[in-house]
């Protein structure tokens, strides 16, 4: 009994010995690292890459599905591949017998595992890696599509990004970035009722290479409402002390609903003043007169926003503010225009300058370039130009604007000589006229004699009393004149006085 006692301790003390062997041999086996796991969203087959093991006598390497990942990590033997290189295996599951369920259907967690000549192995089931499955559905408040996946797992790496794929005729297209963090992400709906997504994860791997890995394909096939897809701030203009904006919309959406939005505070606290729920047949875009909206000084903004048919807000237009000019008189003959920057965007506007004189049709009188808002009007011919008026238009891609008229009246000016001598070298002393500026009307000159004799008179201010009487000189001394002007705006100016007719 003793004996057999001491035997049976020494098989125990053997297995031992023999167990801590295998174990410390197979601690000294390298694993075979997964680079990564991959399904093909078009065919639903799986693959599976790794580095070789740096051990020496590897005879295979096995793929394992690990079917249990709980406290104990558990795997089953997919295949064995003989020799030890850089590889990959690609598989469907419905050729496997062990696998419960598709690759579309619930992630799979594989791992490659090294076999030494002698049956010793690496041990590497807990590094594994996962597939990812994504799945597609419509949402309607508001309409989207939304794409869910499982995450990627892999042992030793982490990931950089997820990228929604569409698939369209055979082409693949990044329709939207996602976080790391993030599992699902939405896509705006377009003109199409059926699209196909997957899921593309970009990571680097435990030996520091940059690798992808794709998810199954999900599909949706409801017809979702086109969101518009465009809302464009066409013009702001200021007439009088009213202010008009124009929007383009996208007539093609589903949705009708549409609300203004003004501020009179800055361009972030807006209050709605206007509601659209549909335009005119063949008309796509909207105007909205303000009226009495515009005063001086004060800073006005507006802002379009369309809505779904939830009331969420889904697309806004760029804020508009009218450009608003102010005028300075530098001299007689000098106005600076300044004029604050409204464009919606940074894209290259031009500002031109508009100017109306003395009440008459308004002409483009000089054009700006984007960034200059200063502008000096030069005014060569001032006789007659007792008033101008101006504003500006800031044109470029599509969009325009027109400030507010600001109009400039000069004081006339009115110089009258008191002699003129018809033979003087000088020839402004030759005739009778007076000198002006900024002065425009009906003009009357009558020249009497000393006995009350109208012996002169001119309807143009241009043309003056040269001294003679019917086509003779007169005799020289002292003339009367009287002279009236009619202002456009209705104001009489009446001279009268006398000249003095030299001939020394």
């Amino acid at each position: 009994m003793k004996l057999q006692l001491v035997n049976y301790i020494n098989i125990v003390t053997t297995c031992l010995c023999l167990l801590f062997s295998i174990s410390s041999f197979a601690d000294e086996i390298d694993p075979t690292d997964v680079s990564y796991v991959s399904v093909n969203p078009y065919n639903n087959e799986v693959s599976v890459a790794w580095y070789k093991s740096e051990s020496e006598n590897i005879k295979y390497v096995r793929i394992l599905y690990i079917y249990d990942e709980t406290t104990l990590i558990k795997g089953k033997g997919i295949v064995d591949i003989q020799g030890n290189t850089d590889n990959k295996f690609t598989f469907k599951t419905d050729s496997i017998a062990l696998f419960p369920y598709e690759a579309f259907e619930r992630p799979i967690s594989l791992a490659v595992d090294a076999y030494s000549e002698n049956g010793n192995n690496s041990t590497s089931l807990r590094e594994y890696h996962t597939t990812m499955v994504s799945t597609a559905r419509t949402t309607t408040c508001p309409a989207q599509i939304k794409i869910t996946w499982t995450p990627y797992y892999g042992y030793g790496i982490s990931v950089d990004k997820y990228e929604i794929v569409e698939a369209i005729d055979k082409e693949e297209v990044v329709v939207k970035q996602c976080l790391a963090s993030e599992t699902s992400c939405f896509i705006l709906p377009n003109e199409k009722s059926e699209r196909s997504f997957f899921v593309r994860a970009v990571f680097t791997d435990c030996r520091g290479k940059k690798q992808t890995a794709t998810s199954s394909m999900c599909s949706v096939s409801d017809p979702l409402p086109l969101s518009p897809k465009f809302l464009i701030s066409k013009n702001i203009t200021i007439e009088n002390d009213d202010i008009t904006t124009i929007f383009q919309i996208d007539t093609a959406s589903d949705y009708r609903k549409y609300i203004l939005f003004k501020s009179e505070k800055d361009s972030l606290h807006f209050v709605g003043i206007d509601t659209i729920i549909s335009l005119p047949v063949n008309c796509n875009t909207y105007t909205y007169i303000d009226e009495h909206a515009y005063k001086p000084d004060t800073s006005i903004y507006y802002k379009l926003q369309g809505y779904d048919n939830c009331g969420t807000a889904i697309i806004e237009s760029n804020v508009l503010t009218p450009i608003e000019l102010t005028i300075r008189e530098v001299t007689d003959f000098q106005n600076i225009l300044e004029w604050s920057k409204n464009t919606p965007t940074n894209n290259t506007y031009t500002y031109t300058i508009w100017c109306s004189e003395n009440e008459e049709s308004e002409q483009a009188i000089a054009t700006n370039p984007s960034k200059q808002f200063v502008y000096i009007d030069e005014i060569t011919k001032p006789e007659h130009s007792f008033s101008r008026c101006y504003r500006i238009e800031a044109n470029g891609n599509g969009y325009s604007s027109f400030s507010n008229s600001v109009c400039l009246n000069k004081n006339y000016k009115l110089l009258i000589p008191n002699a003129i001598n018809p033979f003087s070298s000088i020839e402004e002393n030759t005739i009778f006229k007076p000198k002006y500026a900024f002065l425009s009307g009906e003009y009357s000159l009558q020249i009497f004699d000393r006995n009350g004799t109208c012996i002169f008179q001119s309807n143009d201010i241009d043309l003056g009393w040269d001294g003679t009487v019917r086509n003779k000189p007169a005799t020289a001394g002292v003339y009367r004149y009287q002279i009236r002007i009619v202002l456009p705006n209705g104001e009489q100016i009446e001279r009268r006085g006398i000249v003095h007719l030299l001939y020394n």
